[in-house]
């Protein structure tokens, strides 16, 4: 778009305010501010024209306010700072549609700079990024200001319904740090993520928690049960090895299928083995995931527990122990098995929140908490609503089962 389209001279003024508005939303890097600036002042004219139904000193029976002077305005916009001037009514306030009252930042901007506060530019840093951009500064308060209208969006996230088509759910949680008025405390953010049979995924709910607890877990899972995920088409649950999990999982979700996550199982048993013996223990112990059966996987643990119970016991009763919580995910076919032996789905997300907090140090409160882990799973989530982010052996194992 050049600058003589934008022109506006003194016999075109008549052009309708839709079209000045549209123009006002498209990308207009051509053009300099003062013609930024200039558009703008006529689509406020002309909107003003409207409002009051009559031009300058024009007399007719339709106005329905008269002229009182204006008042100046400075708007930041992609192109850099531009002064508007807002026409005062006598009787009525008049404001421009396309304009938010006390808005100071326009809206592509304001959310370019959530944007970045979401994604870890720190809030002092946004200003000098902008700085650079559009020649104009923002204040770190403003950027928090900002971060805050995301609440609403929050509390719609927390409370929205679910559908009960999931057949795989995955549940895990992260350990935060959130501050208060005399310091920070560790919490727990207890997270579920479901996969559908068409392959499409999704982020379901977090909570903040004081604790892995069994009344913790339970808590959160009734409350996805209450929005609308029964468990239907749940075929199969996938966790850690918290033991608050597991047994809310008995209360709550009883009659499906639970697996644990062979990864922090490993963990736990390279833990337990002596160091002289810890890597090839382990590596041993992994080769009993990639069995083709149970009675395989069986097979395999037996004679690895032969192998190191002498010199690792503590590692193999670990093993043992929860050795039939590890096979669940044999009753699937082998493409599908290393999407749900482990918890490395949510893992993913994880390692990004841990991305997030590490310029501020810890979450300055629980509302910014909230803020910036909804956002990043509202961005995880717009993602995954594209169809080359939805999960091909998933999809395809569900179409042959119909």
């Amino acid at each position: 778009m050049s600058l003589r389209e934008l022109a506006f001279p003194g016999n075109n003024l008549g052009e309708a305010f839709n079209e000045v508005k549209e123009m006002f939303g498209e990308a207009m890097d051509g053009l300099g501010e003062q013609a930024l600036g200039k558009v703008l002042n006529v689509a406020i004219a002309e909107e003003y024209k409207a409002f009051i139904g009559a031009r300058y000193y024009e007399r007719t029976e339709g106005r329905r306010d008269w002229r009182n002077g204006c008042r100046k305005r400075r708007l930041l916009t992609a192109m850099g700072e531009v002064e508007l001037t807002i026409p005062r009514c006598r009787e009525a306030s008049f404001q421009p549609s396309w304009l938010e009252r006390y808005q100071r930042i326009e809206k592509r901007l304001r959310e370019g700079i959530k944007g970045m506060f979401i994604l870890g530019v720190s809030t002092r840093k946004v200003g000098d990024v902008l700085e650079l951009l559009c020649s104009a500064r923002v204040s770190a308060s403003t950027t928090s200001n900002l971060a805050k209208e995301l609440d609403e969006q929050v509390l719609a996230f927390a409370n929205r319904r679910l559908e009960d088509n999931f057949p795989f759910l995955f549940l895990d949680g992260i350990n935060v740090t959130i501050g208060h008025e005399i310091g920070a405390k560790h919490y727990c953010l207890l997270v579920a993520y479901g996969i559908r049979s068409d392959g499409s995924r999704e982020l379901l709910a977090f909570q903040k928690a004081g604790s892995e607890s069994a009344a913790g877990w339970r808590a959160f899972l009734e409350n996805l049960v209450m929005r609308g995920l029964k468990g239907h088409s749940l075929k199969l649950i996938v966790v850690d090895g918290g033991k608050g999990l597991w047994k809310a999982l008995g209360q709550v979700f009883p009659l499906v299928p639970a697996q644990l996550c062979w990864v922090h199982k490993l963990r736990n048993v390279a833990g337990y083995c002596p160091k002289a013996h810890r890597t090839k223990c382990t590596a041993e112990a992994k080769k009993i995931m990639y069995a083709k059966s149970v009675a395989q996987a069986a097979s395999r643990f037996r004679r690895w527990r032969k192998r190191w119970q002498d010199k690792a016991p503590k590692a193999v009763a670990c093993l043992e122990r929860d050795f039939d919580k590890l096979t669940a995910v044999f009753s699937f076919p082998k493409a599908l098995r290393s999407l749900l032996r482990t918890t490395n789905v949510i893992e993913r997300c994880f390692r990004e929140i841990q991305r997030r907090v590490r310029p501020m140090g810890y979450f300055r409160n629980s509302a910014s908490c909230q803020r910036v882990v909804y956002a990043l799973f509202a961005y995880c989530n717009k993602q995954w609503e594209k169809q080359r982010f939805h999960l091909k052996t998933v999809k395809k194992y569900f179409n042959r089962a119909a």
